[in-house]
């Protein structure tokens, strides 16, 4: 029903169900990205129950990702099949060692 009427969200008993990420990005996007979100929601809530839609929308929000229908639906049948991994901190300064640049001449090695 949000899909199709976008300005019912602020009315909605359904926003109070959310977390606040999810409460506030459909505030804040434009009636296109607010649509793609329901869509999405909605899309992935046939497959995995809304409980797991939205802790997909939850988690790719708090990343900064855009919630698109493809990256939710995916990572809500993860969340219902529990195989998401959770999150780390991942420390790219290995990568250092690979190259070293040369101070006085500029050159990376």
């Amino acid at each position: 029903m949000l899909v199709t009427k976008l300005g019912a969200w602020s009315h909605s008993p359904l926003r109070a169900l959310v977390a606040d990420p999810v409460r506030e990005w459909p505030d804040k996007a434009t009636p296109t990205d607010r649509r793609r979100l329901f869509n999405a929601v909605d899309a992935a809530s046939g497959t995995t129950g809304f409980h797991h839609a939205i802790h997909a929308a939850d988690t790719l929000i708090q990343r900064g990702d855009g919630p698109d229908m493809a990256m939710l639906g995916m990572l809500a049948r993860r969340l219902a099949d529990g195989t998401e991994p959770p999150a780390a901190n991942v420390d790219l300064s290995v990568y250092d060692t690979f190259t070293t640049l040369n101070i006085t001449t500029g050159e990376v090695a």
